[in-house]
């Protein structure tokens, strides 16, 4: 028999459980995270990045100028600054809106700058940039070429348009 001088092997299980936790190295890992805002258009939600949008301005008056291309409806005026707005609609193959009643987001990237009309906006968030995952394989036409990615918000899969993108499609 054990005498009574000797702990219990319950008591020393516990007291190397203890050791090891005090030993044990922590190590605080950080998740790079991008800040995105989340939109409507149509029926559909989508994202840009948090850096390439300056501002979200409501609707304004939209000054049509002759011999634009469809996804440019006109102009407007921002503080005396002239910004040309695209109709994002175009690019994603939604249907062709007959009135814009929405907000306008001031998107900039690099020497590109252009209003992008969109229905509302949802949120914007912090995700962390390992969420973002490829664009889903089954996306065709000129949305294939704006999203970059795809991240899952509240159970909805969203897909995230790259401004740079967008410019490229207009410059062509």
């Amino acid at each position: 028999m054990a005498s009574n001088d000797s702990p219990l092997k319950s008591e020393q299980i516990l007291d190397e459980l203890k050791s090891r936790q005090r030993n044990k190295e922590i190590v605080d890992v950080e998740m790079e995270r991008v800040k995105v805002v989340i939109f409507k258009s149509g029926a559909n939600r989508y994202a840009f990045y948090g850096g390439d949008v300056r501002e979200i301005l409501p609707s304004c008056e939209i000054s049509w100028v002759p011999g634009l291309p469809d996804y440019l409806p006109g102009l407007i005026n921002v503080r005396g600054d002239i910004e040309s707005v695209v109709d994002i609609r175009y690019f994603l193959g939604e249907d062709k809106r007959e009135r814009f009643t929405g907000l306008i987001a001031m998107a900039v990237k690099d020497d590109f700058r252009t209003g992008v009309l969109i229905d509302s906006i949802e949120d914007v968030v912090d995700i962390p940039q390992a969420t973002v995952k490829p664009p889903l394989a089954t996306l065709d036409g000129a949305s294939r070429e704006l999203v970059t990615g795809n991240f899952d918000y509240d159970g909805i899969s969203i897909s995230l348009l790259d401004i740079g993108k967008l410019a490229t499609l207009i410059r062509l």
